[in-house]
């Protein structure tokens, strides 16, 4: 039953960040696609883990493929808009 819960959790999760990230880039316009290499990498991250939780592949592959991914949305910060706001 815990499975269940924490998977169906982290699906609403996954889409609720996914609308938050689909109303900013419209919001804001973004005309370089690198700024949403990183969201899109966290994004995957989840999703691996989750599909690597039900279907039996936690191992080193999935471990490798996360820790790649990581890497691969921590370079690509350096793509997102800066706010430039501050809240004194």
């Amino acid at each position: 039953m815990w499975p269940t819960i924490a998977t169906l959790l982290v699906l609403l999760i996954l889409g609720l960040s996914i609308n938050k990230i689909i109303v900013k880039t419209k919001k804001t316009p973004i005309t370089d696609p690198k700024s949403l290499v990183t969201s899109i990498c966290f994004l995957l991250i989840g999703v691996i883990n989750l599909a690597g939780y039900w279907f039996g592949f936690l191992g080193i592959a999935s471990m490798a493929l996360t820790v790649a991914l990581l890497i691969t949305g921590a370079y690509f910060t350096r793509y997102l808009p800066a706010d430039n706001t501050r809240q004194s």
